[in-house]
């Protein structure tokens, strides 16, 4: 079997529906161990993050505030997925899928507060005050030392989903578009994303963290100006939009006159799998962000990946309510995610010059972002020496992404970035009694004590 057979063969698997289910199994199983915190404690998340955005305790160490580290995973997450994604699985599994998108969004929060909460809980801390964290910390924890392979197979994964899906991708996304929009050549695209990205990942956690408290409220303030004036415009038209997602997933058929049937394994997995992969709930590389808050209780943290989640979920649900009451989707069955996308903004208010700022600003918070995740991915590989030489072969990366090929490295690093989910929610189900103590001892006044015996070298 040709390697090219083996990789779409992982590929299905990943993305399939047996993989969505078992993201839906372990946000529910998670849930019962929280006691459904992401409903019953949800305004204690607001009031502890939105309503409190600010510095607290240091006494367990840090590198940025708390907020910080969420506009950093936002900035990774938010991006040309929200948008282009969610019309694709409108697209591919008809209105239905949204409510699937919704089911995902409703257990996959306390997949995220886990993962954000045991991030912090087993970070690493060095002597010059530095933090080290992600996933992989806490997956080693979950299976025990005979196992630690296996956090090493998730950094490996992290690593190289960076440079794929987190690099090359978004250089193409912003060449094509400076290409399209404003003629700029894919050649002075590589050497403007290489040096941005060269100068914000150049100043460690730091500088990534001042990037993306800049960069995401901007992809936020952009997303409004696209899509509100849409959604007022066919404000008659959402009542039916949200009647069209409920018997279009009943009926199991879309509710346009003569369009074709929706099997139910193609709502599920449309809707399912556009709205994990777009929140990135159960993969685990928000963790890496998570684990740099100044906070003095994992918890605290883990409340900030509620309200992560609340954000991801009003961009995707915003954008599907758009593209169903526009009708936009009726015409685009069949057609391309991406022309159907530039069809529902560019008909009606939008310039194309907009949208293309839109999309550049989304694709080069991603980019950054996924940068800071390789670099921590690889620095539990190889030591922190290797900090530099993997930034600069992310910027040459991010240089040759505009240039065009690798379309082979790329196929496998999207099954790579699937495949980080199976070792992180292993570790997750392993943990869930930890962190539903964890809970408790938060919401009952109890200190924290982060885990002792942790290796001076971060491993």
């Amino acid at each position: 079997m040709s390697f090219e057979a083996i990789n779409q063969w992982l590929n299905g698997l990943v993305y399939g529906p047996v993989m969505m289910l078992a993201f839906l199994a372990a946000g529910l199983y998670l849930s019962g161990h929280t006691r459904f915190l992401q409903f019953t404690r949800f305004g204690v998340a607001l009031r502890e993050t939105l309503g409190a955005v600010r510095e607290r305790s240091e006494s367990f160490g840090g590198t940025i505030t708390p907020f910080q580290a969420v506009m950093i995973a936002l900035s990774g997450t938010v991006g040309t997925g929200h948008v282009v994604g969610m019309v694709a699985a409108i697209l591919s599994g008809g209105p239905g899928a949204v409510l699937w998108m919704w089911l995902g969004y409703a257990v996959g929060s306390a997949t995220k507060f886990a993962e954000a909460t045991l991030a912090v809980h087993f970070r690493r801390h060095y002597a010059d005050g530095s933090i080290s964290g992600g996933a992989m910390y806490y997956v080693r924890q979950a299976l025990g030392p005979r196992w630690g392979w296996v956090a090493g197979l998730f950094a490996v994964f992290a690593m190289f989903s960076a440079f794929g899906g987190g690099n090359l991708v978004q250089a193409k996304t912003l060449s094509e578009t400076l290409q399209t929009s404003f003629g700029v050549p894919p050649a002075i695209t590589g050497l403007l994303v290489a040096a941005l990205a060269g100068v914000v990942l150049g100043g460690g956690i730091v500088g990534v963290a001042r990037f993306a408290s800049v960069v995401f409220p901007l992809k936020l303030l952009l997303f409004a100006l696209a899509v509100v004036p849409l959604l007022a415009v066919y404000a008659e038209k959402i009542p039916a939009a949200f009647g069209l997602i409920f018997s279009s997933a009943l009926s199991l058929e879309a509710a346009a006159g003569g369009a074709a049937g929706y099997t139910l394994v193609q709502i599920f997995q449309a809707g399912m799998g556009r709205g994990i992969f777009a929140n990135e709930a159960g993969l685990g590389s928000s963790a890496f962000a998570h684990a740099q808050a100044r906070v003095d209780h994992p918890v605290r943290q883990g409340l900030w990946g509620v309200t992560e989640m609340l954000t991801s979920f009003l961009v995707t649900t915003l954008t599907a309510l758009a593209f169903l009451a526009s009708g936009v989707w009726e015409g685009s069955l069949g057609g391309s995610p991406t022309e159907a996308a530039v069809r529902l903004f560019e008909a009606h208010f939008l310039h194309s010059s907009v949208l293309a700022v839109l999309l550049i600003v989304f694709a080069m918070g991603t980019l950054i972002t996924w940068g800071f995740y390789g670099e921590e991915a690889a620095a539990y590989l190889f030591g922190e020496g290797v900090r530099w030489p993997f930034r600069l072969c992310y910027l040459v990366l991010a240089f040759m992404g505009p240039l065009g090929g690798l379309g082979t490295f790329l196929s496998l690093s999207d099954t790579l970035n699937g495949l980080m989910a199976i070792p992180n929610l292993l570790a997750l189900a392993g943990l869930a009694g930890l962190v539903g103590r964890l809970v408790r001892g938060f919401f009952s006044g109890e200190a924290w004590v982060p885990p002792r015996g942790r290796d001076p070298d971060g491993r």
